[in-house]
């Protein structure tokens, strides 16, 4: 009671002091302590990775690498325990045709499970632990959810069994690097480069379900790149500073790959015209698209995840008797394969996700 009392009069007092603003002794209150003080955020710190003080702790924490293989961004849950506790669980974006990395987020070598939940209901559930080469957890969002054990270029060396000549690279730099990808059992590969400063080959253990990056000592300008396996062969001309980093599929038969994109196929209508239009897709010689649309006046046909990975594609397409066809030379743009019809013509292109178009 007497507290209150107190404070009471020392409110009246200073309410009075403030309210005179005469020239004999009175004083003025800022009116900005009047205000209610504002507490100053406290930032979140970023989680530190799971287990890395203890006894099992790994040389470097590992990260979790979301690629969208599609060309359309995804918003994943991912949730990762640890003999039932909860290490992580986090809902992110992953940009079209790009990736997301959260990084150090496991720091023990102990099993995880990792759960994997897309926005329309694709789920994945895996075991997975670090290994000892310093592999991260590469998860694909490529129709399905698909998962790796992805190794950093720096890897490399632990992997080769043999080399005929400085093919690979001591250091990496952009745009010079071949990634094996080992969806399945993985097993040896041999790694072939020619052109105009001679040849040189390097051969390869690739662990299975890994991506393993290839640094690569070659020229600027074109190079002849082949890859050998107890099951096949592939060739590709190559543009290493042009291209970007080129990709070995090791399935049935290896494959040279532009891209790991399972990419759409658009059909723009641009005209006031309805009516049927015939598309084929050839990717590596194969047929892998053959569909009527009908795409009305000034809309657009989607066909979602119509093109595999490949090294080559061709896309044709027939209206009203008139066909054009178009062949990628080159690796096409990092995005879906468009059909376009105007006034007269049918266009054919290649769009990257960042035109704005």
């Amino acid at each position: 009671m007497f507290r209150r009392s107190f404070l009471l009069a020392g409110v009246a007092a200073l309410a009075g002091c403030s309210s005179t603003g005469s020239d004999a002794g009175g004083r003025t209150v800022n009116p900005a302590l009047r205000a209610t003080p504002t507490a100053s955020p406290t930032p979140t710190p970023e989680p530190t990775a799971y287990g890395a003080g203890d006894a099992d702790a790994l040389d470097r924490p590992r990260s979790v690498i979301l690629s969208n293989r599609l060309v359309r961004s995804e918003w994943v849950t991912l949730r990762i325990e640890a003999n039932g506790t909860g290490v992580r669980s986090r809902t992110v974006r992953v940009p079209r045709a790009g990736r997301t990395t959260l990084a150090d987020v496991f720091g023990a070598a102990r099993p995880y499970t990792v759960s994997v939940r897309t926005a329309d209901n694709r789920r994945r559930t895996v075991k997975w632990a670090p290994g000892p080469g310093g592999d991260d957890l590469g998860i694909d969002l490529d129709g399905g959810v698909s998962v790796r054990d992805v190794y950093p270029p720096s890897a490399a060396p632990a992997f080769v069994e043999g080399s005929t000549g400085g093919l690979l690279a001591s250091t990496t730099a952009d745009g010079t690097t071949l990634a094996v990808d080992a969806p399945g059992a993985g097993g040896r590969v041999r790694i072939a480069a020619s052109g105009g400063g001679g040849s040189a080959a390097v051969d390869l253990r690739v662990p299975a379900g890994s991506r393993v990056p290839v640094p690569l000592s070659v020229s600027r300008g074109r190079i002849s790149v082949r890859v050998e396996t107890d099951e096949g062969e592939d060739r590709h001309g190559w543009r290493p500073f042009e291209d970007g980093t080129l990709y070995c599929l090791l399935g049935p038969t290896p494959r040279l790959v532009c891209d790991l994109l399972v990419r759409d196929l658009l059909v723009e209508n641009a005209t006031d015209d309805e009516g049927p239009v015939d598309v084929r897709v050839r990717a590596d010689g194969e047929r892998v698209l053959d569909r009527t649309v009908y795409p009305a006046a000034g809309a657009t046909v989607r066909l979602p995840t119509a093109v595999p990975p490949a090294g080559s594609f061709s896309v044709s397409a027939t209206r009203d008797g008139e066909g054009t066809r178009r062949s990628f030379t080159r690796c096409p743009a990092r995005g879906p394969l468009v059909v376009r019809l105007t006034d007269g013509t049918v266009e054919i292109e290649s769009r990257a996700v960042d035109s704005g178009r």
